[in-house]
């Protein structure tokens, strides 16, 4: 059973240190963004409202707040994204994406959509995008209940 787990484990780790990087560098390639910007300019194209909460933001992705944060100001500060304080709460910033940031990201989408067939839809059977995508809820829901991201640490 041991064997078994390694191989799985490794098996899933070469998909993160292969496939990952290789879509990181063609979207940099072909629309001159990270694939961390290209994920916040995405996450914000998608948004129904024209601005959400910084927190909510990193919620919705699964970050730290703080690497959110640090994340848009370098957007901000390169014209991707507009940061304004909270009206509700001064503390707080709310971000949304600049026509810049819009119109990268919507040259970006067809381009990463057809990189990714490329290199994943095409390569798995329909069987193994579903047994990938219950692997995938299974592991989440495990984290969510177990290791949540907010989770305060008891010293």
């Amino acid at each position: 059973m041991k064997d078994l787990d390694s191989k799985a484990w490794r098996a899933f780790h070469k998909i993160g240190t292969s496939l990952l990087p290789h879509l990181g560098r063609q979207i940099t390639n072909h629309s001159g963004i990270s694939a961390t910007e290209y994920i916040v300019l995405i996450a914000l194209s998608e948004l129904t409202l024209p601005s959400v909460n910084l927190n909510r933001l990193a919620q919705g992705l699964g970050w730290e707040i703080s690497r959110m944060s640090h994340q848009l100001s370098r957007m901000d500060e390169a014209g991707l994204v507009k940061k304004t304080k909270n009206l509700e709460d001064s503390r707080c910033f709310d971000v949304s994406i600049t026509a810049k940031g819009r119109k990268i990201a919507e040259a970006a989408i067809p381009l990463q959509s057809k990189e990714i067939n490329h290199c994943f839809s095409q390569v798995l059977t329909q069987a193994q995008m579903r047994s990938l995508i219950e692997i995938s809820e299974a592991i989440s829901t495990h984290m969510k209940e177990n290791h949540p991201l907010n989770k305060k640490v008891d010293k």
